[in-house]
């Protein structure tokens, strides 16, 4: 698993009325929302789940899982992480083929958030 930390200036996404905790929570959704939308030109289909905190990603011909879930850690900072659903019985080729594609991933999900100026420090943890 691989995480992606960044700083998010939660204002920017946030209506002028709303307070700095609901503000982060806007964020969430943004990040969420832009991911899903923005991933697809990276190869990537993506989709929110029932919580607006995860969003599943897939790539067509690829039977790999991958998510990426991102939330609000202590410090303020968003921390995305990208993990995959492999099956831990898969051949070696397998598990290669699913580590290239979490790199992949990982590839876009910085890409993306890049593109915003409201999103800086990006650190790759793990």
């Amino acid at each position: 698993m691989r995480t992606l930390q960044f700083t998010a200036n939660c204002e920017k996404h946030a209506q002028s009325n709303a307070q700095d905790g609901n503000a982060c929570v806007v964020t969430q959704e943004y990040v969420t929302d832009l991911l899903a939308t923005q991933l697809s030109q990276y190869g990537f289909k993506a989709e929110t789940t029932h919580c607006e905190e995860n969003l599943a990603v897939s790539v067509e011909n690829h039977p790999i899982g991958l998510g990426v879930h991102c939330r609000l850690n202590e410090a303020g900072l968003l921390t995305c992480q990208i993990s995959a659903h492999a099956d831990e019985e898969q051949v070696w080729f397998k598990k290669i083929e699913t580590q290239s594609m979490i790199k992949q991933l990982a590839n876009a999900v910085e890409n993306t958030l890049k593109k915003d100026a409201a999103f800086s420090g990006f650190e790759w943890k793990g």
